[in-house]
């Protein structure tokens, strides 16, 4: 019988981080038994950038090349978006098994709906009825509040808020300290710059800055 490995896909320096929320959590409330390694596109540079932290988890193949196996699990520290969903789809495409990482600090409330190959690391907080999709990253001391929809992809830095009824499209990025009022709706693939507070609805693939967040993209 093979023994659960979980296979963290992105060997950057979110992957580091990633590596230790998994080394948190205790081992009943895991599916894989031990870290098998990192997926990422140039082994050679992120097997010695990792060395060099003295990170003894090896780089063991591309994503591109890797073809998961029946007791492999994975997780994803890729934070842009578009290139998460890129190689999760790919990977899932290729029968991979996602599965979520949840910090022991995290509290999550009620009713909550999670997707899978979802990370939510130290300290976020997920209010009751939240909808959470599929590759979703919510990063250290964020929140969620009542009935956020958080869909596909989308990647949440640290202390960032969601507040009541926000609803993020598909692959939406929020930068640290962004806000999300309430009942706020964030198109598909837009982009909240770090500190910016989103009081009016932002358009698909658009990126807002300031308080309030006002759009920079150049076709507005």
């Amino acid at each position: 019988m093979s023994i659960g490995r979980l296979i963290i896909i992105g060997a950057g320096d979110f992957g580091r981080e990633v590596l230790w929320t998994c080394s948190e959590i205790p081992n009943t409330d895991r599916v894989w038994q031990t870290v098998a390694g990192f997926l990422d596109d140039d082994v050679e540079g992120s097997s010695a950038r990792m060395a060099s932290y003295g990170v003894d988890v090896p780089v063991i193949a591309t994503i591109r090349d890797y073809i998961p196996k029946p007791y492999d699990h994975f997780i994803c520290a890729i934070g842009d978006p578009k290139a998460k969903l890129a190689v999760c789809e790919l990977l899932r495409g290729r029968a991979a098994q996602f599965t979520n990482i949840i910090h022991p600090s995290v509290k999550v409330m009620s009713r909550t709906i999670l997707g899978r190959g979802v990370l939510l690391c130290y300290h976020s907080w997920i209010g009751p009825d939240v909808h959470i999709g599929d590759f979703v990253t919510i990063n250290s001391a964020s929140s969620c509040g009542h009935d956020v929809v958080v869909e596909d992809g989308c990647t949440i830095s640290a202390h960032c808020d969601i507040t009541g009824h926000g609803h993020l499209e598909r692959g939406v990025f929020l930068g640290t300290h962004a806000a999300v009022l309430p009942r706020i709706r964030v198109g598909a693939f837009a982009k909240i710059a770090a500190g910016s507070v989103a009081f009016r609805n932002v358009k698909p693939g658009d990126v807002v800055v300031g308080v309030p967040a006002k759009s920079i993209s150049p076709e507005s």
